[in-house]
Order: structure tokens, then sequence, then C-alpha cells
């Protein structure tokens, strides 16, 4: 039972940190320039910011709650990230029609 909490805790703790590192990197004006979508890029920041604290909170309640649900709790952040990815899609696709990610080419 602890296997898959430890797994997704591993897991919230390293897309945790990578979602800092890409909040810090959105913050870059050569990086935000880098976005042809304002809209995109405010769901992107909303995604970065919002993710770490919310991946800490659950796996703490999931630890500190055990029993058969916390599996489920630590697995929470996993849908918002996925929930934000189908906004994501959503807007990129209705801004232009093409899945593009709202980044200029190089």
């Amino acid at each position: 039972m602890w296997a898959p909490l430890l797994a997704f805790s591993l897991f919230n703790l390293a897309a945790a940190a990578a979602c800092v590192a890409a909040a810090f990197r959105l913050l870059q004006p050569e990086e935000r320039a880098a976005w042809r979508s304002r809209r995109l890029l405010a769901i992107a920041a909303v995604l970065t910011w919002s993710f770490p604290p919310a991946a800490l909170a659950a796996t703490a309640w999931a630890w500190s709650a055990g029993g058969a649900h916390a599996t489920l709790i630590a697995l929470a952040p996993l849908g918002w990230l996925i929930a934000m990815g189908v906004i994501f899609a959503i807007v990129d696709v209705a801004e232009d029609g093409v899945l593009d990610f709202g980044r200029r080419k190089p």
C-alpha cells in the first residue's frame, strides 16, 4: 500500500520542481516574448505557479491521512495537470485551429 503512495509522492515532488523551474523561466522577458498567445502564456503561468503548492499540500495530506484513500489524494495534482493541459489545448486550437502550443517558430 505504501509503494503507490511513495511513487506518486515522488512524482508530485519532481513535477513541482519542474513547474517551479518553468515558472521562473516564464518570468524572463525573452521567454515571454517567445509566446504568440498571451492567453496561453497566462494559462501556462497559472499552471506553473499553482501546481507546486497543490502537489505539496496533497502529498502532505495523503501521508497524514494514510489509509485506503491516501493514494487517491496523492493523485489529485495529476488531475489538475490533466485539466490544465486540456484547457490549454482547447484554447490553443480555438485561437488558430492548430495545436502549436502558442509559441513562435524558431
